[in-house]
């Protein structure tokens, strides 16, 4: 056995093992927790995976502290006589510890969790994986006023929750708010297009009508929150000299919004632009 192994062994043979025995039993713990999780069917997908995420970041949590722990008269030693080198590290590990720093934020915040459905600076998309450093989503678009599933899965450092706001689309839980904008020129009437747009509204969107209201007043009653009306409401706004536009706000179901909102713009779109119909085949035949 070299000489310097040896030495290593003799004073901090200790604190290794402590270490190991740590490493250890945080793994056997994880995996069985892991496994007890998956095998309960009864529970949702979605909240298996959130205990999943939550169990492994506490697990990575403890082992840290617990070194720490054990390390301490090292970590002490090492910190008084590396002060300088320490206030260097800082500053090259900024950006690190902006990340770290932005997931406690959202940490105690609970700015959101996993399923939630946010939009930072240019991403939007579901929240499918959360740790210390950075957010995963899958990616809702392609613009801001889509609401289809592109495929593809966008990473962001956390660091960004410090400079960039956040916006919650499901912040309201099984019923959210939905805004709806459409231009139109003024050869269609304001009234006659408001007029007919509401009566869609109002029929596509009544089988959510009842729920919504309860959904929207239990909030009320328990987060004292001034929730809006849930009943179909439109706004005309004037964007141009050729065209103004007709702003409908309805609840729905989070995953309902896509299919509601092509509903709505197929029915008030075919309703206010028939098409014309074609011309006979025998229109411009010769006559006998």
């Amino acid at each position: 056995m070299p000489a310097w192994f040896a030495q290593l062994l003799h004073e901090y043979g200790t604190d290794i093992a402590r270490t190991g025995v740590l490493i250890v039993v945080l793994l056997l713990v994880h995996s069985s927790i892991v496994r007890t999780i998956a095998a309960n069917p009864r529970v949702p997908v979605e909240t298996r995976r959130r205990w999943t995420v939550n169990l492994r970041n506490a697990m990575i949590i403890i082992g840290l502290a617990g070194m720490v722990v054990i390390w301490a008269r090292e970590l002490q030693t090492i910190a008084l006589s590396m002060v300088a080198f320490a206030a260097a590290l800082v500053v090259a590990t900024k950006e690190l510890l902006m990340c770290l720093g932005g997931g406690l934020v959202r940490s105690l915040g609970n700015t959101y969790q996993l399923g939630d459905i946010i939009e930072i600076g240019t991403l939007r998309g579901r929240v499918m994986d959360i740790t210390m450093l950075s957010t995963t989503v899958l990616e809702i678009g392609p613009r801001h006023d889509a609401h289809q599933i592109t495929g593809r899965m966008l990473s962001f450092p956390n660091s960004m929750l410090l400079t960039q706001p956040v916006a919650r689309e499901n912040f309201t839980g099984d019923y959210v708010m939905h805004i709806l904008t459409i231009p139109l020129p003024y050869s269609l009437k304001p009234a006659k297009a408001e007029r007919v747009l509401q009566d869609i509204a109002d029929e596509v969107c009544a089988p959510y009508l009842e729920g919504a209201r309860a959904h929207m007043a239990m909030l009320e009653s328990k987060l004292l929150l001034d929730t809006p009306s849930v009943t179909p409401r439109i706004s005309l706004q004037p964007a141009s000299e050729k065209e103004y536009r007709a702003i409908l706000r309805y609840a729905v179901p989070p995953r309902e919004r896509q299919r509601v909102e092509q509903a709505i713009l197929h029915r008030f779109l075919f309703a206010c632009f028939p098409e014309a119909d074609a011309p006979h085949p025998d229109t411009h035949a010769d006559t006998p």
